[in-house]
Order: structure tokens, then C-alpha cells, then sequence
């Protein structure tokens, strides 16, 4: 019996170790290890909405470079169907264009008048616009005909200003374009000669 009870208190004594070694692991280990997971867990996770918000500003660089190239394009192909005759090529090619509008759309142009050439708003680019103002008279779904035409017809302007009024006719469409054109060489020269 002695044997057995040296055999049993060597057993108590293994697991009360044993005890106490578990709860040392639960005490320090366990906490750290859980806390070191969490730690890596939340470094995942950071640099994972790292990674998100780089390929978000990436993706808002690339469509920001797409339209860089898109407007630099647009700019190429306007440079490079601009007018490069002189002025009254532009002025004749402008008329033309707004009679055949007017007609087209049924309304009446009596009135056409081109400003000077000017080149303040495009130093030492090469572009000279001119103003042209006119008026339109017609009905009211006709003046919209002719203003949608005019603003897809190929001719190189930008509308300055636009104005309806009422008229014995319908309505009076008072508008200024900005025409641009490439001044050629000849007008460069002619230019630093008069200065």
C-alpha cells in the first residue's frame, strides 16, 4: 500500500504541475499568442485597405490620364482642321455655313457683321479669333433647329453670347461667336512689320 500511495502522491504532485503549468500557458502564452494573432490579423487587414485605396487613387490617376489624352487629342484634331487661310477665307466659310443653316432650318439671317482679328487671348500661340455677331428671326422651334445645327457644324467657334427676344416674326436669335483660325506666316510677318 505504501507503494501505491508514493504512486498516487507522485501522481497528484504531476498533476498539480501539470495544473500549473496550464494555467501559466493560459495566463501568458495563450493571451500572447492570441494577441499577437489579432496583431497580424489587423496589419492584414490595414494593409489590405492600403491596398484598396492605391488601386482606388490608381484607377482615378488612369481615368484622369484617359482624359488628359482624350482632350489632347480633341486639341490635335482642332489644331489640325482649323481655318489656315486668311481672314476672309474664315469670314466667307462662316457665312456660308450660317445661310446654309438658316435655310435649311427655315429661318431668315438679315443681319452679319465680323469684328477685327484678334490675337490677345492666344499669345504667341498662333490662333487668331474674330468676333461675329448676327441675328436670327423665326419661330421659336425653328431658331432651336438652326442653333443645334450650328452648334454641330464643323466650323472652329465657341458662342460668346446668346439672346432671344420676341419679334414680329417669332423670335430674334441675337448671338456672337468667337471664330479661331491658325494665322499663317504671312500674317506673323506682316504683324512685326506694322510694330
Amino acid at each position: 500500500m505504501n507503494v501505491s500511495m508514493k504512486s498516487s502522491y507522485h501522481r497528484l504532485w504531476l498533476g498539480i504541475s501539470l495544473g500549473v503549468l496550464a494555467i501559466i500557458v493560459a495566463i501568458f502564452i495563450l493571451p500572447n499568442a492570441s494577441g499577437k494573432a489579432a496583431k497580424e490579423r489587423k496589419s492584414a487587414q490595414d494593409a489590405q485597405a492600403g491596398l484598396d485605396r492605391q488601386l482606388r487613387e490608381l484607377s482615378e490617376y488612369q481615368t484622369m490620364m484617359d482624359r488628359i489624352n482624350a482632350g489632347r487629342k480633341r486639341i490635335a484634331d482642332l489644331e489640325e482642321h482649323m481655318p489656315k487661310g486668311n481672314i476672309g477665307d474664315l469670314q466667307f466659310s462662316l457665312r456660308k455655313t450660317l445661310f446654309k443653316l438658316a435655310a435649311e432650318s427655315g429661318v431668315r439671317l438679315p443681319y452679319i457683321k465680323y469684328g477685327p482679328p484678334n490675337k490677345d487671348g492666344a499669345k504667341n500661340t498662333g490662333i487668331e479669333s474674330i468676333d461675329v455677331e448676327f441675328t436670327v428671326v423665326g419661330v421659336y422651334q425653328n431658331l432651336k433647329v438652326f442653333m443645334l445645327a450650328l452648334e454641330s457644324s464643323d466650323q472652329p467657334f465657341g458662342a460668346s453670347s446668346v439672346k432671344l427676344d420676341e419679334s414680329t416674326e417669332g423670335g430674334r436669335l441675337s448671338v456672337v461667336l468667337r471664330a479661331f483660325r491658325q494665322a499663317s506666316d504671312t500674317d506673323a510677318i506682316s504683324a512685326e512689320e506694322a510694330s
